[in-house]
């Protein structure tokens, strides 16, 4: 049910998914690969690492984002799972994990975009320089990496969205601006 609406919501933005499976969706914006796991029951059986990165895709990840009723209780269940694969078997695997609760669904993924394209903004293309000067180390200026119009769902009016990042410093920001 809650995949339905991530692939709606994802088409509704202009980002193109698929289907992985009943509980997964993916998707790619430039070379960021998110993953979107919508799981029918509140403790799924991911007992040990490898069932969970292969079920999960935890390996080509840049981004997973849960979500579920309780979805912090997933996240801190995969990221004690995720942080036994790097202690015990010296497996990175390099992936953020983000909650979006079923309940607030629309305004929760509009947020869990914006951090997952906040995550490695590199990745969402070749970026543009801006004149805005980095707030951080006040020598470089930032780079424009993503800029979009949409609904928001969370402020109801129209939203500019903007990624940017300082390639000195690597300070990353995301600035809404609100159009209506």
């Amino acid at each position: 049910m809650e995949c339905d609406a991530v692939m709606e919501y994802l088409r509704g933005r202009g980002i193109s998914a698929i289907r992985d499976g009943a509980e997964l969706v993916l998707a790619r914006v430039g070379s960021l690969n998110i993953g979107f796991w919508c799981p029918r029951h509140e403790l799924p059986e991911l007992d040990d690492v490898e069932s969970a990165r292969r079920a999960l895709r935890l390996g080509s990840l840049d981004v997973l984002v849960i979500v579920s009723y309780r979805p912090y209780v997933l996240v801190d269940y995969l990221s004690a799972l995720v942080e036994r694969a790097q202690r015990w078997y010296g497996m990175r695997m390099g992936v953020k994990l983000l909650g979006v609760s079923s309940v607030e669904l629309e305004a929760g993924l509009e947020d869990a975009l914006g951090r997952a394209f906040l995550e490695a903004p590199q990745k969402l293309g070749g970026g543009v320089m801006t004149d805005d000067v980095c707030p951080q180390c006040r020598t470089a200026r930032l780079r424009l990496y993503r800029s979009e119009r949409y609904f928001s769902r969370k402020y109801y009016r129209r939203v500019l969205e903007s990624v940017m990042a300082c390639t000195n410093c690597g300070v990353r920001i995301r600035r809404l601006e609100l159009l209506d």
